[in-house]
């Protein structure tokens, strides 16, 4: 008996990692991250958006993020309050996964 498929997801899901730049502290970069993250679940597309520190490392944060496609994805990249984090240069991304759910 074969098993039942399903139609592929256009969601995307991603993990980020970001490292504190040199001179900024992570408390004043946590703070602009929470603003970043109370504006992005705002946007259309965004179905999820968790900030998290890490708890042994305060200078190093996780973003999982839950997008209805890559379109969404993208469209993030060009909102305002997106830039204008960015433009602070308060983070390094130190890596950035594309997920797909399997389950």
């Amino acid at each position: 008996m074969a098993l039942p498929t399903t139609a592929p997801s256009n969601k995307l899901w991603i993990s980020a990692g970001l490292k504190v730049t040199p001179g900024n502290a992570p408390e004043n970069v946590k703070a602009a991250l929470v603003a970043l993250q109370q504006e992005t679940v705002k946007e259309h597309g965004c179905n999820h958006f968790d900030l998290l520190q890490h708890k042994d490392d305060p200078s190093r944060f996780t973003l999982w993020e839950e997008w209805i496609n890559e379109e969404a994805l993208q469209q993030h990249f060009q909102a305002k309050h997106t830039k204008d984090y960015l433009a602070q240069s308060f983070t390094n991304v130190e890596y950035i996964e594309k997920l797909e759910k399997l389950t």
